[in-house]
C-alpha cells in the first residue's frame, strides 16, 4: 500500500509523467533496434506543454525504470530526452567509454548545461565518445 500512497501524492502532472515514461521505457528497446539514434532523438510535432523542473523529469524517469524488467542507461536517458523535449527543455545526450577490470564499458547519460542530470558519480570514469544536442522542441514541435 505505501508504493500506491506515494504515487497518489504526486501532483497529476507528475502522475501523468511517470505513466508516459513508464509506457516509452517499455517501447524504447524496440525503437532502438528498428530507428536510428536521430530519428529517435527528433522532435515530434504537437504542442508543446508545460513543464517540471529538469531534475525532476529525469527522477520520475528513473523511478519508472525501476518498474521495467531490464530497463538499462540509453533508455533511460533517451526517454529523459524525449519528455524534457516535450516541455522545451534542451538537454545532451552522452555516451562514455571507461575501461574496467580489463574490460570496455559504455554508458549513456543526459547532461543539462554541462552538468549530468541524476547521479553525476554515474557519469564518473566515462570518457564521453559522442554527444548529441537534443533540441528542445518549439511550440509546434513536441512529443505527442
Amino acid at each position: 500500500m505505501g508504493r500506491l500512497a506515494s504515487l497518489w501524492r504526486l501532483d497529476p502532472a507528475e502522475r501523468r509523467l511517470l505513466a508516459l515514461a513508464w509506457i516509452l521505457l517499455v517501447v524504447a528497446p524496440l525503437l532502438l533496434r528498428v530507428l536510428p539514434l536521430p530519428r529517435l532523438l527528433a522532435p515530434r510535432r504537437g504542442r508543446q506543454r508545460p513543464g517540471l523542473p529538469p531534475a525532476r523529469v529525469a527522477r520520475l524517469v528513473e523511478i519508472a525504470a525501476r518498474r521495467v524488467p531490464a530497463s538499462r542507461c540509453l533508455p533511460v536517458a533517451l526517454v529523459t530526452a524525449r519528455l524534457l523535449a516535450r516541455q522545451g527543455t534542451p538537454a545532451t545526450l552522452r555516451i562514455g567509454v571507461a575501461r574496467y577490470a580489463g574490460r570496455l564499458t559504455a554508458h549513456a547519460w543526459l547532461e543539462r548545461g554541462g552538468v549530468p542530470l541524476l547521479d553525476a558519480s554515474e557519469a564518473d570514469g566515462y570518457m564521453p565518445i559522442l554527444g548529441v544536442a537534443v533540441a528542445a522542441a518549439s511550440p509546434r514541435e513536441a512529443l505527442q
